[in-house]
């Protein structure tokens, strides 16, 4: 097994990259949902009567959960429980967003070609209204569904210290290790490349639903 490396990033992840682990390292991480568990590849299953406690903690924790930005809930929409649970860790993907949207050139893609996105002002990519938060997931090859309907672009980018990993769009490659990516989810098949080692990633998208003016929102 590839032992965790203390491999140099950007010190905007810091923040989020320590709360994840640290909801790794005191076995908190929350169970998957069942529709998200079937584009998920040999997710253990906490439901299974073979799983017992101690198999469960002396496992990697694994799996995937989403929540929601406060500043862009909608009244007719509940809050996640995973806001509650990780209120520190919703404040920090959120401001994270903000920041690569700030600070760094975006890429895009098509799944064909690579294209960069400008740092100024009226080009910035807008806060999004959820995250999905993923840690030691396999995806096999999808379009996203459910919750994410009619979205806008997703963004993802992948921490922590592991070897391969890339994500797949359509058959072309790409390395997200702190390097963010933008691109349709809804419309181009997705999947996540083997890897060894720690891996996070972090997948920030806007339903339909939510996408209204900030500003409303805001106020609520």
């Amino acid at each position: 097994l590839l032992q965790k490396q203390q491999t140099p990033f950007p010190d905007c992840y810091n923040a989020t990259l320590a709360l994840l682990r640290n909801i790794v390292e005191t076995n908190r991480w929350p169970d998957t949902s069942v529709a998200r568990s079937k584009v998920i590849r040999s997710l253990p299953s906490s439901s299974s009567s073979t799983t017992t406690e101690a198999s469960k903690a002396s496992s990697p924790s694994s799996g995937s959960f989403t929540v929601v930005n406060p500043k862009r809930q909608v009244s007719s929409y509940n809050l996640p429980l995973a806001n509650a649970l990780f209120p520190e860790l919703v404040k920090a993907v959120f401001e994270l967003e903000e920041t690569l949207s700030k600070e760094h050139t975006l890429k895009q893609t098509d799944g064909k070609t690579l294209l960069e996105h400008s740092k100024e002002e009226e080009q910035r990519r807008p806060p999004s209204s959820h995250c999905a938060i993923n840690c030691n997931a396999q995806f096999t090859p999808h379009v996203d569904s459910g919750r994410g309907s009619g979205q806008s672009l997703s963004m993802i980018v992948g921490l922590g210290d592991y070897i391969g990993g890339e994500l797949a769009v359509e058959g072309s490659m790409y390395d997200i290790r702190y390097e963010p990516l933008e691109f349709d989810g809804w419309k181009l098949r997705h999947w996540t490349n083997m890897y060894q080692g720690e891996r996070f990633s972090l997948v920030w998208f806007t339903p339909a639903e939510f996408s209204v003016d900030a500003a409303t929102t805001q106020e609520r």
